[in-house]
């Protein structure tokens, strides 16, 4: 029997955005920014929690 991963759940930017308090422990404002700069507006939960870790690294000019 092969060994299949099955595809991630797929979530849309406003729903990762309403609940990013619980999924990333952060202000919606934040996980907006993150997501919003992405380009797309579809994210699986590990892409949203990567990219919203490298917004709030970013350096402030």
């Amino acid at each position: 029997m092969a060994n299949r991963k099955s595809p991630e759940a797929v979530y849309s930017r406003d729903e990762l955005i309403h609940h990013a308090p619980q999924l990333f422990q952060v202000r919606p404002e934040a996980a907006a920014g993150a997501l919003n700069s992405a380009g797309k507006n579809e994210f699986t939960v590990d892409e949203a929690r990567r990219l919203v870790g490298q917004f709030l690294k970013g350096k402030v000019l």
